[in-house]
């Protein structure tokens, strides 16, 4: 995989691996048989390619489309926000602990366990990490 093809997966779950498409279509029957609530996420789409879930106060959107006319032959990918609104890190397989106990306490730079801070707009990030991510996401005009 090129760098690019790497950020393309990472930022908008852009992939020719059939692989990830049956992962995230696991991820989302995984957390409806966990008791998660789920509907299409648009109106002209069906739920297995885009569904929105919820449980608990927590939201997760569960993408898994076959492209057509794309480089990329897939797009699946899986974004969890805990009850606080910031991102939560969404393990390779659906883990309700990994989700609802260490979540939002997990900082989705290094990975270690602890109080969270938010950054950007929905980031979480340790103490730690804190400067390093508003120095990268928070520039001049980042919220435009």
């Amino acid at each position: 995989m090129t760098k690019q093809d790497e950020l393309n997966f990472l930022k908008f779950g852009l992939t020719n691996d059939e692989n990830e498409l049956i992962a995230a279509n696991k991820f989302r029957e995984d957390a409806i048989s966990d008791g998660w609530t789920s509907r299409a996420g648009y109106t002209n789409e069906a739920m297995e390619s885009y569904a929105h879930l919820e449980k608990d106060g927590f939201k997760m959107h569960v993408m898994a489309r076959t492209n057509k006319e794309s480089k990329y032959k897939y797009s699946a990918q899986v974004s969890i926000w805990g009850t606080d609104g910031l991102c939560v890190h969404a393990p390779k397989v659906y883990d309700h602990d990994k989700i609802f106990i260490d979540g939002m306490k997990r900082c989705n730079n290094c990975g270690d366990i602890g109080e969270t801070f938010q950054y950007s707009f929905a980031g979480r990030c340790c103490n730690k990490c804190l400067p390093e991510m508003r120095k990268k996401h928070e520039y001049s005009g980042w919220t435009r």
